[in-house]
């Protein structure tokens, strides 16, 4: 059989043209397609990218690459709501599973071989991973859809949007921007590739589609319902665009519905190449997610990541000082910053009682940058005038000590409390009193208004603060919306909306912290949060460290706060990041390769692989899998490396590391718990390890996946 739904492009550009009733896969099978989808430029390489339904794309740059068309049907033939949805490849773990059920798709395809069996489990396992994985609810998505940075083409595409239900002509806009009717009329052709009538019609043929295929609306309610002047204009403006008179598509199989986009014929001579660059792929596949091969020659140069670790009252101080088994959080090279959130009075007030020799011997000699929060210049004179000064005096009775031998300080300002000026006055005053200071401003109030943060850009420059922070719980469009806690880990829009006001201010990027990241509830289990989950920690600190140089977490958890994540609960039980929070910041160091489900970090005495349960990945824990039985394979590419090593290998999941499986919730705030108490349990509350030898050149290295696992396996050269 053909797969009718298959195209195969070739050609170096294509024009715009509007996806309707269904999806389009657009795969790269040699060099770089660059589609303009929507408005934005996306280069596509080795991965695939999603065009959804009403969505536009043209083809702006193209060598060879496969075009795989997926009506609505398929997705409703296997029980999933389509038109409720939209869908991003950057959401897809299975990724290889993906890709090679599209390749074999080809490959049969092009040989002739394809059956009907064959094709309709290849497109159910494609159907299943994206209405599994890559879908957002489109509310959600309506949400987070901003045209402002486009100006008034912006402006139009907004009118357009939110009038579908009317009758829309380029008078009525026109007069609605003040723009005329032809200068409306290049803006849509420049900028989308197609006219504003042609934009206009087809995206009300595309929506009204979901109305016409569940069959409970006549064709004169979705004509009124889309704003046409009436059912026989809305039937023939149907018909022409696709082919077919309303009634009669509704009837119409999954397999009779095509997206007409390439037309051009091949030679045997094409069609061979293509088939050995599509055995080629497939060869190269990793197709099971259970083996990993690894290739040291993929390893990249990274620089440390930052955490900042959020110190919200007197309290929280103490225990981080007089608590000796906090030591760790400090060792070796790894860059903590702790992030000091208490007023300098109270500050002050502490340092008068016993506060002061045990809050400076601890500066003295523990590995702490530390950070102090400044919101008006009162504060500031407290600092410098009050608390320096005592400091000072410190110093001077012990000629033994020097500032030197402190490590760095930073003060940050915050805009929101302080105007830019007062800032540089501040500044300048505190480098008249000191050394060895940094600073940093808290910038969340300019990403609430990113006009006013473009016109500050020359000023922030010239100050050259070391540190821009945002902290999501001040942003009034957070990174996780409210009503979608459930979509954090797999959920990059709202990340890339922050992106493009960081890239549009021509300051570092690498400067750049988000603090108090929310540890939501997961999607499919509201009992558990991502704190509980060892594999969605380090998927979420993948995403975070994509976008930002540092991620902040409280010290202690909070109450009546929103949930950030935390090193330690409010009886001061470590947490299960607190368990796994040293082998975190050692990922980023050294040599680093991220992959779909596993990342490797080459260090001069080792080879370390964290390897996370894709299942709660994907599904933001899925029960159901519990009871699977998966293996890991791990060998290393280059034969020559294939030798006996020494293993060191952790699992954190439920049963170790994790406080809420060794003593619940309830229980731990039923009682105040003596501080011997808790250190000893902590000291039992580990990850499991063990230690063995391995030769890979005789076998692989087989690990177990247990549910809901992070696995740090260490191969010691």
């Amino acid at each position: 059989m053909k797969a009718q739904c298959l195209n195969i492009i070739s050609k170096d550009k294509y024009p715009a043209k509007r996806v309707t009733d269904g999806l389009v896969l657009l795969f790269p099978l040699k060099g770089k397609t660059e589609v303009q989808h929507f408005i934005t430029d996306v280069e596509v390489e080795e991965d695939l990218l999603i065009i959804n339904n009403s969505e536009i794309f043209s083809v702006k740059r193209n060598e060879i690459a496969l075009l795989l068309y997926i009506s609505s049907d398929w997705f409703y033939e296997r029980g999933y709501s389509f038109f409720e949805y939209q869908y991003t490849s950057k959401l897809i773990q299975s990724s290889s599973m993906l890709f090679e059920s599209l390749l074999n798709i080809a490959k049969y395809h092009l040989n002739r071989t394809l059956t009907k069996e064959n094709f309709d489990a290849y497109m159910y396992k494609i159907v299943d991973i994206i209405a599994s994985e890559a879908k957002i609810d489109i509310n959600y998505l309506k949400q987070q859809t901003d045209y402002s940075q486009y100006g008034i083409t912006g402006e139009m595409l907004d009118y357009v949007d939110n009038h579908l239900h009317k009758r829309m002509t380029l008078k009525a806009i026109s007069s609605k921007v003040f723009i005329s009717q032809s200068n409306i009329s290049n803006q849509f052709y420049n900028l989308l590739g197609m006219s504003f009538k042609s934009y206009v019609d087809t995206l009300k043929l595309s929506t009204s589609l979901a109305s016409l295929l569940n069959g409970q609306c006549t064709i004169s309610e979705i004509s009124d319902k889309y704003g046409f002047s009436s059912s026989a204009s809305y039937s023939k403006k149907f018909k022409h665009y696709f082919g077919y008179a309303p009634k009669v598509y509704r009837r119409l199989s999954k397999n009779e519905k095509l997206f007409e986009y390439s037309t051009k014929s091949y030679d045997a001579l094409f069609i061979d190449g293509v088939q050995k660059i599509i055995a080629q792929k497939l060869n190269q596949l990793n197709v099971q997610n259970n083996y990993i091969c690894l290739n040291m020659k993929e390893m990249t140069k990274v620089t440390n990541d930052t955490v900042v670790i959020q110190i919200h009252s007197i309290e929280e101080l103490q225990f981080l000082i007089n608590n000796k088994s906090m030591s760790y959080v400090f060792e070796g090279t790894q860059k903590v910053l702790v992030y000091c959130k208490i007023h300098a009075e109270e500050l002050r007030n502490a340092f008068d009682g016993d506060l002061d020799c045990g809050f400076i011997d601890f500066v003295l000699n523990t590995k702490v940058n530390l950070v102090f929060q400044i919101n008006d210049s009162t504060e500031l004179n407290i600092y410098i005038d009050e608390i320096y000064r005592r400091y000072k005096t410190f110093l001077e009775k012990h000629p033994d000590l020097s500032e030197s031998k402190m490590h760095s300080v930073s003060y940050i300002f915050d805009l929101a409390t302080m105007s830019i000026k007062e800032i540089y006055r501040n500044i300048i005053k505190i480098q008249h009193y000191r050394e060895h200071v940094k600073f940093g401003v808290d910038v969340t109030h300019l990403f609430n208004h990113p006009e006013s943060f473009k016109m500050m850009e020359t000023q922030l420059k010239r100050i050259g603060f070391d540190y821009y922070f945002i902290d999501n719980h001040k942003l009034t469009s957070p990174y996780l919306n409210v009503d979608h806690e459930e979509l954090l880990t797999k959920e990059v829009f709202k990340f890339s909306n922050i992106k493009k006001i960081m890239t549009m201010m021509k300051l570092e990027e690498r400067k750049y912290f988000l603090l108090n990241v929310h540890n939501n509830v997961l999607l499919n289990d509201e009992t558990m949060e991502i704190i509980e989950s060892p594999p969605l920690l380090m998927d979420m600190f993948k995403k975070v460290y994509r976008h930002f140089s540092g991620i902040g977490i409280d010290l202690i958890q909070q109450q009546g706060r929103k949930n950030a994540l935390y090193l330690y609960d409010r009886k001061g039980f470590r947490s299960l990041l607190g368990n796994i929070y040293e082998r975190l910041m050692e990922k980023g160091k050294y040599l680093l390769k991220e992959y779909d489900f596993y990342t490797v970090v080459e260090q001069p005495d080792k080879t370390t692989i964290f390897v996370g349960d894709w299942r709660v990945i994907e599904s933001e824990s899925a029960v159901d899998n519990e009871s699977q039985n998966i293996q890991l394979h791990i060998n290393f590419k280059d034969r020559a490396l294939r030798q006996p090593y020494m293993i060191f290998y952790e699992t954190i999941n439920n049963a170790y590391g994790n406080i809420n499986n060794a003593i619940p919730a309830t229980l731990r705030n039923r009682y105040d718990w003596p501080n011997t108490l808790v250190n000893r349990i902590d000291d039992y509350n580990k990850p499991k390890f063990s230690v063995f030898e391995h030769d890979f050149e005789d076998e692989t290295l087989t690990i177990n996946l247990d549910y809901n696992t992070l696995h740090i396996i260490d191969i010691y050269k």
